[in-house]
């Protein structure tokens, strides 16, 4: 969740890319009047998840005021594909039109915005709890309350998203608001004209419809009455999700990320850098260049003019570099022998500003080399360590 308010006295909130383990989640947009928040569904890979905020543009820097994290069951959401991630587009409480439902209406804190669609009845049930629910447990006062079409009319319910062909996972709730023996309420749902269902509700029980269908531009629902059905459709929430790109399946290797935590560890000037070095492949490190491969190597190091002071740390296990450029610093020692044993190492530049007796100043260059296009944003990386208790 983010909430820009002015806290740094700028009057310029930033826009920023969030990521997650590696992958794009969303560039956040902020602004000086709203909050904004983003949710997801996504099955880790282990114990713990990276969230990322990355720089995208000058002068303007992430910050993050909100973090959540929360397990959900295994039998949740059943027909979303584990290998993928899923973002809320839309997600609304019916019939409601005073406050924005999260904990402890649902103990998942999924955020339910209240929403009476035009042309479209309000009405609250007669009870104030549900005898059964569904497998996705919403909030029973999300349920109780309900949107009904005038007359016999067929319910119209359309969200937009941008031109481009993508996944949808939706989920309708619907549940009887009232015992009435001798009517009946069945509708036939359908989502971008294609016919999913036909639900009939039930009187204190919350029944779910779910679909997951390709959309470009506008996701499209109806709900429309059959001929035997004495009343209305009605609905009570929705939740409306968009699949991810497909995940990346490998981090970075462990070797660099252990050397880069050397330098880390080392040098105070490159403190702050966290996260996955080279993912996603348009937030690469500005220091850093890393190769394509799966996992991504790191093959360059650009570190001059950084002011780095002090011996350099021992990163040998980092064997995919192929340049490293410590010009202008002020590094004391000789020049480390396991550079030398770098078997894809081509370009070394170290001379050093103001060198003393004891401080580097050879500079090696084996064989001159196009120097890559170095990516300059930044990230900064906030654990949330995810446990089934």
């Amino acid at each position: 969740m983010f909430w820009y308010g002015n806290y740094d006295g700028h009057s310029k909130p930033p826009t920023f890319d969030l990521e997650f383990d590696g992958n794009k989640w969303a560039t956040v947009v902020t602004n000086t009047t709203s909050f904004t928040y983003y949710e997801m569904i996504y099955a880790t890979k282990g114990d713990s998840i990276s969230i990322c905020l990355a720089r995208t543009r000058d002068q303007e820097f992430p910050f993050i005021p909100r973090l959540e994290s929360l397990p959900l069951p295994d039998d949740m959401y059943p027909q979303m594909r584990r290998d993928m991630a899923w973002f809320i587009s839309y997600r609304y409480n019916y019939g409601a039109d005073d406050r924005i439902l999260g904990y402890p209406d649902d103990q998942y804190n999924r955020i339910w915005e209240p929403q009476i669609p035009p042309g479209l009845d309000s009405l609250t049930a007669n009870f104030t709890s549900l005898d059964e629910t569904s497998v996705n447990v919403p909030p029973d006062s999300a349920i109780i309350k309900a949107v009904e079409a005038s007359a016999m009319d067929t319910i119209n319910l359309s969200f937009g998203f941008d031109n481009v062909s993508h996944l949808d996972h939706v989920e309708m709730y619907f549940t009887e608001p009232f015992l009435e023996t001798s009517e009946t309420r069945s509708f036939n749902v359908t989502v971008n004209r294609s016919f999913v269902n036909t639900t009939i509700s039930e009187y204190q029980i919350c029944t779910s419809v779910w679909a997951n269908l390709q959309s470009v531009g506008t996701l499209d629902i109806q709900l429309v009455p059959t001929e035997d059905s004495t009343l209305a459709p009605i609905i009570s929430a929705i939740e409306v999700y968009t699949v991810s790109q497909p995940l990346v399946i490998a981090t970075t290797s462990q070797n660099d990320l252990d050397g880069l935590e050397e330098f880390i560890d080392t040098f105070d000037q490159l403190k702050g850098w966290s996260g996955d070095p080279c993912l996603p492949n348009d937030t690469i490190w500005q220091w850093l260049n890393c190769s394509t491969n799966q996992p991504p190597r790191v093959t360059s190091i650009y570190l001059s003019g950084f002011g780095l002071q002090g011996y350099l740390p021992k990163f040998s296990q980092m064997d995919a570099l192929e340049v490293i450029d410590l010009h202008n610093n002020k590094l004391s020692g000789e020049i480390p022998d396991f550079l030398g044993k770098l078997p894809n190492l081509r370009l070394l530049g170290s001379k050093q500003t103001d060198p003393s007796p004891t401080e580097a100043t050879v500079e090696f260059i084996p064989a001159p080399a196009p120097v890559p296009q170095v990516i300059v944003q930044q990230t900064v990386e906030v654990h949330q360590v995810v446990r089934n208790d």
